[in-house]
């Protein structure tokens, strides 16, 4: 810093205040940013952490929950979006569905000293977070809103849209709609799960266990039960999933291949619409971009009160008309 404040001719105060976008003259800045390309100069944030006792870097923390689902991307990309016009840097870390992975490494951004942190939780248990909102931290779930946390959260209209789907599926006179769902563990699981037993009930129609398979995590088991469902004695007629992977996994099933029923698939994922499978979109990008607004007005207001934004999913109707009940 010395080096660029002899060569730009100011004090290294000056110069730190430019680097650091504090108060400076456009024209002084400029000079400045100059010199610093030509000598080379990188700035260190974590040395000037250091020298700033209680001040948290220009980075935030992203928890993903698996970034093997779909839905992980396009949610990154929108936080990526929103961090880089702030100038912030994002770091990113990957549960693999594991609770342990996700609390060690959420561990690991405060011990890094991040500004916020962003979590699409894989756990349900967040109480050893509830300290850092209580004193300010900047925290926001995605995705889902753990209890006990009192921090900020962005959600999805998990039951209203669940149902939604299902009825299309009734609409088109099914009455046999089995169901795939992943671990029931979060937020939204239990909710998809309201959703399709909601629309049923409304429809006059209980639930057949035979026909639902809970607690699926990977595509290879999606198929398997996928496989079962439709070589049974009493088949579904259509089948709704709660997760893209598991939507993914009844296209790869051999039985699906040679008996193809209608789907309805909760998440959208690439080629959807390509093979005819109805998904509910809701809208990861989106998601991510509100979790990342949400992270810096707490940053910018750290004693407001928790707020919570609500992004909708919607049904985006793909499905071939051969899929209608009876055909």
């Amino acid at each position: 810093m010395q080096d660029v404040a002899d060569a730009a001719g100011v004090s290294v105060k000056t110069v730190s205040r430019a680097l650091m976008g504090g108060v400076v003259r456009e024209s002084t800045r400029q000079r400045i940013l100059l010199e610093a390309e030509k000598i080379g100069f990188q700035r260190n944030d974590i040395a000037a952490g250091l020298r700033r006792s209680g001040q948290a870097m220009r980075t935030i923390g992203v928890m993903l929950g698996d970034l093997a689902n779909p839905f992980f991307p396009p949610l990154l990309r929108g936080i990526h979006e929103v961090a880089a016009a702030h100038d912030f840097l994002v770091l990113s870390a990957d549960a693999q569905g594991d609770p342990a992975i996700e609390r060690r490494s959420i561990e690991s951004f405060l011990a890094n000293r991040v500004s916020g942190l962003i979590v699409a939780p894989t756990g349900t248990d967040f109480s050893y977070l509830a300290a850092q909102t209580r004193f300010g931290s900047a925290l926001v779930f995605v995705d889902s809103d753990p209890l006990g946390t009192g921090a900020d959260s962005v959600v999805t209209t998990n039951t209203a849209s669940s149902r939604e789907g299902v009825e299309h599926l009734l609409s088109l006179g099914h009455r046999r709609i089995g169901y795939l769902g992943h671990p029931a563990a979060g937020h939204g699981v239990p909710k998809r799960w309201d959703g399709y037993a909601e629309a049923l009930a409304a429809a006059g129609i209980p639930i057949d266990p035979s026909i639902v398979r809970r607690g699926l995590r990977t595509e290879a088991e999606s198929a398997a039960a996928t496989t079962e469902l439709l070589e049974s004695d009493e088949p579904p007629t259509a089948l709704f999933s709660d997760n893209n992977r598991l939507t993914i996994g009844v296209l790869q099933s051999r039985a699906f291949a040679r008996n193809p029923i209608a789907v309805v698939g909760f998440d959208s994922f690439e080629l959807a619409e390509q093979f005819g499978v109805t998904v509910i979109d809701s809208d990861p990008f989106g998601v991510g971009q509100a979790g990342a607004e949400l992270l810096f007005e707490r940053l910018a207001n750290p004693s407001d009160e928790p707020r919570r934004r609500t992004i909708r999913a919607r049904l985006q109707v793909h499905s071939d008309p051969i899929y209608a009940a009876g055909r």
